[in-house]
């Protein structure tokens, strides 16, 4: 039995090595940079979108809206001044 070889016993060499790598490689380079060029459509298309809808309700409401968050103001210590001041300042400048 020592002169029967199997007839398909597979040995790759190197070249066939790369070869098969390289099939691989490609179609997931395409694939790859297929997915990222969607994600990107996807980011920019929710982007624009947020903008236009943030858009309409500020011209629907007639202008930016301004909040404060002062966190002890009413404990005496000077901060409702800082507060008021502020307010007073912005009002002044906006125009309302």
């Amino acid at each position: 039995m020592a002169g029967h070889e199997h007839p398909h016993h597979f040995s790759p060499c190197f070249c066939d090595l790369m070869r098969f790598f390289g099939s691989l490689v490609v179609p997931c380079v395409y694939l790859s940079l297929v997915l990222t060029l969607g994600l990107l459509l996807l980011v920019l298309g929710v982007r624009v979108w947020l903008q236009d809808r943030r858009r309409a309700r500020r011209a629907r409401d007639g202008g930016p809206a301004v909040a404060f968050f002062h966190p002890y103001c009413n404990a005496g210590g000077g901060g409702e001044r800082v507060l008021w001041c502020s307010l007073r300042t912005l009002m002044h400048r906006g125009g309302e």
